[in-house]
């Protein structure tokens, strides 16, 4: 007998003395039966579970999403990494592309691929960042309250978690505002939360897309949060700044609770009997 044979046998033997041990003493024949039915039963139970599990490839609505919002952490990432750079030099001339993406870690390919210059990185931040607002709004649970839900979402996202720094802030308006290059991406970002918010609105309270009210709420919500940001940059405003902004969107999404009747397109309006 070889020995590779002879290894093979005691093998075996091992295995079939160690499925005999695992049967206790004083199970019967019949009770083992029923165990490995029902060992077998939980195995096809998780296997059906498991099965309900939905595959990325089989919900390319999750898919999109899920590529959306890494596309956005990447641009986000590059954004805040040329933001950085360009504060600590004193300008965004004195910043590379290179350097952003260096700063950011990923390839210079990957910075053009997602941006055609430094200026359009900067530029993006705020309308980069009203998409992540309505993703995130809509993804709050439907039973959650208006204002709540859209407060803590904002808050959230102008934030990142902590207390911003005024001189912080007034380095970056700077930047935003005076850089001839960053400034035309600046304006064509301001009302870039209304876009991005309206249709989210609109679906949470029942409404048609094309409705003029979530249009409105949004663009409250837009304008409270310019007049929250601008109230606390004041030198005599010692309040924290997350609170003063939660403040101001709950305001402004205090609209959607009671949505008025509005008057259908072409509709005429009432006479004034005063003229």
């Amino acid at each position: 007998m070889s020995r590779k044979f002879a290894r093979r046998e005691t093998l075996r033997a091992a295995q079939l003395s160690s499925d005999t041990t695992s049967m206790p003493a004083h199970e019967s024949p019949e009770h083992a039966e029923a165990r490995g039915s029902l060992e077998r039963v939980s195995l096809e139970q998780v296997e059906r579970l498991r099965g309900l599990v939905p595959k990325l490839a089989d919900t390319p609505e999750l898919t999109e999403s899920l590529r959306e919002r890494k596309k956005l952490e990447t641009r986000k990432n590059l954004s805040w990494a040329a933001i950085g750079l360009a504060l600590q030099r004193g300008g965004l001339e004195h910043v590379r592309t290179e350097e952003i993406a260096e700063a950011a870690g990923v390839s210079p390919r990957t910075f053009n691929n997602y941006f055609r210059s430094r200026e359009e990185a900067i530029g993006a931040v705020a309308g980069d960042r009203a998409r992540r607002v309505a993703l995130a709004f809509a993804d709050r649970p439907a039973e959650e309250p208006f204002g709540e839900a859209l407060a803590d979402v904002v808050v959230a996202e102008y934030t990142a978690g902590h207390e911003p720094l005024k001189a912080a802030v007034f380095q970056l308006r700077a930047l935003m505002t005076t850089d001839c290059g960053v400034r035309p991406f600046m304006l064509n970002a301001m009302t870039k939360l209304e876009d991005e918010l309206a249709p989210v609105i609109a679906e949470r309270l029942g409404l048609p897309g094309d409705d003029l009210f979530p249009r409105v709420v949004a663009a409250a919500v837009n304008g409270a949060i310019r007049v929250a940001t601008e109230y606390w940059l004041r030198e005599d405003v010692d309040a924290p700044y997350t609170a003063l902004l939660r403040e101001a969107v709950l305001t402004a999404a205090g609209l959607a609770e009671q949505p008025p009747p509005l008057s259908p397109p072409g509709a005429s309006l009432p006479e004034n009997t005063n003229l």
